[in-house]
């Protein structure tokens, strides 16, 4: 059995308000979830753009 069929067999047996707060708990997990797959696309877009403003001459320190 499916983690998502276990969940909507135990929901099932929820009172109505506690199957709408289970909902909201749900929705806020995939909001969650998707602010943090844009803060990683927004780190990448920023990685890739000062990759291309400076040079490994550009740095202030080196491997020595």
């Amino acid at each position: 059995m499916s983690t998502a069929e276990m969940l909507f067999e135990k929901a099932k047996h929820l009172p109505e308000s506690l199957q709408t707060e289970a909902l909201h708990y749900v929705d806020f997990l995939l909001t969650r979830r998707a602010a943090e797959k844009e803060d990683k696309e927004w780190s990448q877009f920023s990685a890739r753009q000062l990759a291309r403003q400076y040079s490994p001459e550009d740095a202030i320190y080196d491997d020595e």
